[in-house]
């Protein structure tokens, strides 16, 4: 019976072989793993939700060309030309995936995509100086004046829909007296929004509170000695804003002075002039009545040549 132990193991080998050609030809189905890409993305367009880095991709084939396939070489293109902005609802089907004439794309999983597309735009908003407090007492508000005053914020459309302005960070007022305050801001970004201006200077500008009131005064005449002269009337009313905290001084009237004044060298005779104030600062006068002073002046006979 060895006699014929060739023709045995001939018979063997060729029975794998038909096995392995047979099993090599039957059909199997496998779940691949494979990216997902993005083409023709429009210009200045982003996708902000519903990325996804993979696909699981059903495939059909026979075992040898399935155990032949280079996975690291599949993806799933997906053609973005048409997308527009907002949600985008884009199916995943097998027919637009192709890896060989040989393997069928039976199915994908997800079976579909919610894409949520915005564009990226630009827009010039003013900046808003956030601040508070007050340098002293009786004091009050001014002006604001910030550089730059506006800046060109980048960002989706949806982002920028609501932005009319940007803030800066709270700056707060030292209680130094000074009437004026300076220095750099911070700006706040909302999400999502850009600037390439990070800061902005700033300077606040304060006053005195005042008080308006009527207040009859003496007119004081400034003297010279080449010359004299009369005035009519020897009073006037006269409508003052005053700071409040001149008026918190009980002797606060006594610092207000009007003076008549022709100067060194008038003309002799009748003219007008008008009432020289010689007040503390912050004082000032709205309105007077009369606003003029007839005066009379002669010269001096000592002093005549």
């Amino acid at each position: 019976m060895w006699n014929n132990w060739q023709y045995r193991v001939l018979a063997i080998l060729l029975a794998l072989a038909c096995w392995y050609v047979v099993s090599g030809q039957e059909k199997v189905e496998t779940w691949l793993e494979v990216p997902l890409e993005f083409v023709n993305l429009p210009p200045r367009m982003e996708i902000t939700s519903g990325l996804v880095s993979k696909l699981q991709v059903r495939i059909r084939g026979t075992s040898n060309q399935v155990r032949s396939l280079n996975v690291g070489r599949l993806a799933y293109k997906l053609d973005l030309g048409k997308i527009n902005v907002g949600t985008n609802v884009i199916p995943l089907v097998p027919e637009s995936m192709t890896i060989t004439s040989a393997v069928e794309v039976v199915e994908i999983s997800p079976t579909r995509l919610e894409l949520v597309a915005d564009v990226v735009v630009s827009k010039t908003v003013p900046v808003k100086l956030d601040w508070t407090g007050l340098p002293g007492d009786d004091v009050q508000f001014r002006n604001a004046t910030v550089f730059p005053d506006s800046v060109t914020v980048t960002g989706f459309a949806s982002a920028l829909e609501s932005v009319n302005s940007i803030s800066t960070a709270l700056v707060q007022v030292p209680p130094d007296e000074s009437l004026t305050a300076s220095g750099r801001a911070r700006l706040l970004m909302p999400k999502d929004v850009r600037t390439p201006v990070s800061s902005v200077s700033y300077e606040l500008q304060f006053g005195l509170t005042t008080q308006e009131l009527w207040v009859k005064m003496n007119l004081e005449p400034v003297r010279y000695e080449t010359f004299s002269y009369t005035f009519e009337p020897k009073f006037v009313r006269i409508k003052l804003e005053i700071p409040v905290r001149l008026l918190k001084d009980k002797d606060w009237r006594e610092n207000l002075h009007l003076m008549i004044d022709p100067g060194s060298n008038p003309a002799i005779g009748q003219s007008v002039i008008a009432p020289a104030p010689r007040f503390p600062e912050g004082v000032s006068i709205l309105e007077a009545k009369p606003e003029e002073i007839e005066i009379v002046v002669q010269r001096n006979e000592e002093f005549v040549p």
